[in-house]
């Protein structure tokens, strides 16, 4: 009907390839039990602006979301297979050095092991 839309796929070039293969061979030599995978999350006002659209040939797609910057809240949780998020902290705004130092010693340290035991390798 003369709609067109496209996805790109990023693909990783071979220098990328070979590193990511060193990082597999190095985080494989650990049981999975062992691993703790923190992650940062955020939201605000544009988080669900939909950037994606359908439009005839030659038109713009064009669609009203908030352009203003309000309310912005980041979460950083930590997870461990063996039992799903172990530590989370939220905050108002975004984090700093400080923020993620301050997670790390005092809501992610607390819940892991010394090495080799299970929650005692934090995957960054």
């Amino acid at each position: 009907a003369g709609l067109n839309l496209k996805h790109v796929q990023k693909l990783a070039s071979k220098g990328k390839l070979l590193v990511c293969a060193g990082f597999i061979c190095r985080i494989s030599q650990y049981p999975t039990h062992y691993l703790v995978t923190p992650n940062e999350v955020s939201k605000d006002n544009r988080t669900y602006a939909c950037m994606w659209g359908r439009a005839f040939h030659g038109e713009r797609v064009e669609k009203h979301n908030p352009f203003v910057w309000k309310e912005r809240f980041s979460m950083l949780g930590a997870m461990a297979l063996d039992e799903g998020i172990i530590a989370t902290r939220v905050v108002e705004g975004s984090f700093t050095h400080e923020l993620f130092i301050g997670f790390l010693h005092d809501d992610l340290l607390p819940c892991t092991n010394p090495y080799p035991a299970p929650r005692s390798v934090i995957v960054l």
